[in-house]
């Protein structure tokens, strides 16, 4: 890794399917970039394995274990920033993640925030509280006439808005003879391309709050 190539970090959950994609992307020269390190939420995720077959750093930061030893979610959350902020990311990319972060680690890293996230079209919350899947909203919503076609979007975060700011997003057909796992296929493809090519642009600037401006 030359001193040009940026430092990414990525936090995952489950089978790391688009940190494979970041990966492939790293691998192919299609991101002047190096992932540093992977953490993941959950026990047993098979991303970290990905990580590891590929000599990165691969962390697992399960919130049950503060529970255990009566730490807070505030200890939790202050401890996964210390580590990532040892690895020195110039960007840190939200792939799946789904334990909820609130506003102070935002604030620790403004403007290094990546969020990937798919379902309904517009802003989502970053985390959903009752955990339904957002590819499984869209398909209801669709069947139930509330919209016509699905949507993945990237998003910087700056630590002041609880949404952040669309830097680049897709809209996805839906079709009548879907099933939930047809769309989940098409949504998961859809969305490792966006996020690839936004990564791409935004590492081609020196500061992703100029990257956004190209973007938007």
């Amino acid at each position: 890794m030359n001193s040009t190539t940026k430092r990414l970090v990525v936090l995952i959950s489950g089978t790391g399917a688009t940190l494979q994609a970041i990966l492939d992307g790293t691998r192919w020269e299609t991101l002047d970039a190096e992932v540093v390190a992977v953490f993941s939420h959950e026990p047993w995720s098979y991303g970290l394995l990905r990580a590891e077959r590929e000599g990165i750093d691969a962390s697992l930061h399960d919130f049950a274990d503060y529970r255990f030893e009566g730490k807070s979610e505030s200890d939790y959350e202050q401890e996964l920033a210390d580590k990532i902020a040892a690895y020195r990311p110039d960007l840190i990319i939200l792939a799946g993640w789904k334990h909820p972060l609130y506003e102070g680690f935002f604030q620790r890293f403004p403007e290094r925030v990546v969020n990937l996230h798919s379902g309904l079209p517009g802003p989502e919350p970053l985390f959903d509280p009752y955990g339904q899947n957002p590819v499984s909203r869209a398909f209801e919503a669709y069947n139930a006439g509330v919209i016509h076609e699905a949507q993945v979007a990237v998003q910087v975060l700056d630590g002041s808005e609880p949404f952040g700011k669309i830097v680049a997003e897709q809209r996805v057909p839906i079709y009548d003879f879907d099933t939930l796992i047809d769309l989940e296929d098409r949504m998961n493809r859809a969305q490792e391309e966006l996020l690839v090519n936004t990564l791409r642009l935004l590492l081609r600037d020196a500061q992703p709050r100029a990257a956004r401006a190209y973007l938007s």
